[in-house]
């Protein structure tokens, strides 16, 4: 992994989302695995929950097995699918 995406990994460890997502703008677009699993994690935070979908299939396309892809998709679908029965029967 390049320096940069290693110190954006470290800016999202220590809670610095906003300071790790300009970090990780200036950084060229790359198609592997790492790439992909920090952008989605990125878009996760930010709940971009599509955009975050996305990177985290891209990574499972390449590496079928990459249960931190695998999780964080289930993690977004239980989000996406959450409804609140309360709300739809006052």
């Amino acid at each position: 992994m390049n320096t940069a995406l290693e110190k954006v990994k470290e800016l999202l460890q220590n809670e610095k989302a906003a300071e790790a997502q300009q970090l990780f703008n200036g950084i060229p677009v790359v198609d592997n695995i790492d790439y992909l699993l920090i952008k989605g994690v990125l878009e996760q935070k930010f709940q971009h929950w599509g955009k975050a979908y996305n990177s985290f299939t891209k990574v499972l396309e390449k590496d079928p097995l990459n249960v931190d892809a695998k999780t964080r998709l289930e993690m977004i679908k239980g989000i996406l699918n959450f409804f609140n029965p309360d709300q739809l029967n006052p």
